[in-house]
């Protein structure tokens, strides 16, 4: 049960806030952490707390953010002789803001960027020999298509379409599992979601441009997706959040990992909410991701 993560690695820089402070304002803040984050690496220590054998492909830069990154990643057992170290090239590094359990970020790419399609075509046969290859948008879409072109059809394909860009429909066709927010699907189907009807209209939408299980989180409110048979809405957990940082990468990196190690899309649709669940009760990223076995006891 391989599972080769591709994407970004970032420093995070997090600061609480009784509100999101306006366009020159200074206020006061408490609680700052750095985060070892980045979307890329966040569903890779998902996919490894899960129990899933995980590497990890990225850039870093050559300086200490990059150093922190590649020893936090092993520290939770993802592999990283993958991942490429850059002189002159600071680490990317992602400003958070946290205000009541929501957050507002900045992202600087840095050494993100440099995940480009060769690097990606120099591990052809590790891409390919993997159980599942999970993809978001962290790295130059080019390197994405790239790999999805590398991939479908032969090794399953999970693309997380976080931060959202618009994306050639000819691309997504071949994707397996594809797991947009509700605001993310609104770029993808021109369908503002309100309502269940309107999530599974979605659903079909992303259905026809020939993606096999679409899945769409929507917050608090649970999940819809198409399970191979019919489009089923799962409620979500009631739970006080804290910081949802990493909570759509908590979700899609458990869910990689269950679909690899055999469970139905039923079953790990419901396990990776309760993974998800629970990320968002403590703050970080990495961090706030729980163990399976965490999860058992439950």
């Amino acid at each position: 049960m391989k599972i080769i993560v591709i994407g970004s690695a970032n420093m995070d820089m997090v600061m609480r806030t009784s509100r999101i402070p306006e366009m020159g304002e200074t206020m006061r803040g408490d609680g700052f952490i750095l985060s070892a984050g980045g979307k890329g690496a966040n569903q890779a220590v998902a996919c490894a707390k899960m129990g899933a054998d995980t590497w990890f492909m990225a850039k870093v830069g050559d300086d200490i953010f990059g150093q922190s990154l590649i020893g936090s990643l092993k520290g939770f057992g993802v592999k990283t002789d993958y991942v490429g170290i850059e002189p002159e090239v600071s680490t990317g590094v992602a400003a958070i803001t946290v205000c009541d359990g929501n957050n507002a970020i900045i992202l600087d790419g840095g050494a993100n960027n440099l995940v480009k399609p060769g690097y990606i075509e120099s591990y052809k046969e590790e891409v390919l020999s993997a159980s599942a290859i999970m993809l978001q948008l962290e790295i130059p879409v080019e390197t994405v298509y790239a790999t999805i072109q590398l991939a479908k059809g032969k090794v399953p394909i999970f693309l997380n379409p976080a931060p959202a860009i618009p994306l050639d429909d000819k691309m997504l066709d071949g994707v397996d599992y594809f797991t947009p927010n509700e605001i993310e699907c609104r770029l993808y189907t021109n369908v503002e979601v309100k309502t269940t009807e309107d999530a599974f209209a979605a659903l079909d939408i992303l259905r026809g441009k020939g993606i096999r299980f679409p899945l769409i989180t929507l917050g608090e409110k649970g999940i819809v997706y198409y399970n191979g048979t019919e489009n089923v809405y799962m409620e979500g957990r009631k739970v006080k959040a804290i910081d949802t940082t990493a909570a759509g990468d908590t979700f899609s990196g458990t869910l990689a990992a269950m679909i690899a190690s055999g469970k139905s899309l039923d079953e790990a649709v419901n396990i990776a909410q309760l993974a998800s669940s629970i990320s968002v009760t403590r703050m970080g990223a990495q961090n706030s991701i729980p163990y399976l076995s965490e999860l058992s006891d439950l």
